[in-house]
């Protein structure tokens, strides 16, 4: 007996919860130990992704002004997860980049992506087509209704800014 659409559908959004659920109890635990705001927690994003940067950049690709930019970083560098650095090749630029308990902490705040990527590896070859044609289709809609959604090819936190972008 085959499901009607609306039943499909409530289908899917059960699992999509049980999924999100395992992902919460993954990664739940180091995203309730941050002392970051979202703006701070997208600074930190942007500063993984292109390494180091100037405020200027950063503020651009926040979407903010100068010193708004300046005070996030600010805020990053006090919680020791940002560094600031001379650039050599200008000295009268400031450069800012993750430190070590910046990418650290990252790494925790992103382990929600291993844990699909192990469960992915995990899921059979037929399965795991579905799931790609399904989510395909969901991006073909999204992207015709709200523009164009990034195409992620690889694991890399460019992509969660650009995600995040989309999410506001």
């Amino acid at each position: 007996m085959s499901q009607t659409h609306e039943e499909l559908e409530r289908e899917v959004i059960a699992q999509y919860r049980t999924m999100m659920r395992g992902l919460k109890a993954t990664m739940g635990q180091a995203w309730m130990q941050i002392d970051l705001t979202l703006p701070q927690l997208r600074t930190l994003l942007v500063l993984a992704e292109g390494g180091p940067l100037v405020i200027g950049q950063i503020a651009q690709r926040l979407g903010i002004g100068l010193s708004t930019g300046g005070h996030l970083v600010d805020r990053l560098v006090q919680a020791g997860l940002a560094e600031r650095t001379e650039d050599v090749e200008d000295r009268r630029r400031t450069l800012a980049r993750l430190t070590p308990k910046g990418e650290e902490l990252l790494t925790r705040l992103l382990s929600g992506l291993q844990q699909l990527q192990v469960w992915l590896h995990e899921v059979d070859q037929d399965d795991l087509a579905a799931f790609l044609q399904g989510l395909k289709a969901i991006n073909r809609l999204a992207s015709a209704r709200n523009g164009t959604i990034p195409n992620l090819q690889s694991n890399n936190c460019s992509q969660i800014v650009e995600i995040s972008k989309y999410e506001r």
